[in-house]
């Protein structure tokens, strides 16, 4: 018998993830939750679960962090349409605000402006720019094994900054 996953892939295997939600649990324990069922491709219920956590009102910037990637659905920014994007931006600028001094952040961020605006070709749209960003960036420390994590949930191969950033990190 053949599987497919939710975006109609053939897989060799399935997981089945039965997450139980509380109205009013601990946003530790959904974001624990969320990213088990990002890592499982359960994209919708994993952003379900990502919500709930901000919602409560005392999530972290993880859980910003991580509900953008999980907006990504496993596809590439420059895929996406523009509202996906700058929701997706405007929570890694929530995630930045919120004090998370790490810089994958905002290596995200860079990631997911440049990919969308300068992979389409848009050069019209609101500061700042990736190379802004990428200039704090710089400016910040970074978690290597972070930053390798999320570009390994990054499917985009032929971005330049992309491939200067796993060129540097090899």
């Amino acid at each position: 018998m053949t599987n497919y996953d939710q975006r109609n892939q053939r897989v060799n295997r399935q997981f089945n993830v039965n997450i139980q939600s509380h109205s009013k649990s601990d946003p530790t324990i959904l974001l624990n939750q969320g990213i088990k069922l990002m890592e499982a491709k359960a994209y919708q219920q994993a952003i379900n679960v990502f919500r709930a956590a901000i919602e409560t009102g005392h999530a972290s910037s993880d859980a910003y962090y991580y509900l953008a990637i999980a907006l990504l659905k496993g596809k590439r920014p420059k895929i996406l349409n523009r509202s996906e994007v700058e929701e997706i931006d405007q929570l890694l600028n929530a995630a930045t605000a919120m004090g998370d001094s790490d810089g994958t952040v905002l290596w995200f961020r860079a990631l997911v402006r440049d990919d969308y605006f300068n992979g389409n070709r848009i050069t019209n749209y609101p500061p700042p720019s990736a190379n802004d960003i990428i200039t704090t960036a710089l400016s910040c420390n970074t978690n290597i094994n972070r930053l390798i994590a999320l570009l390994q949930k990054l499917p985009m191969f032929d971005n330049q900054l992309y491939a200067l950033l796993v060129q540097n990190l090899v």
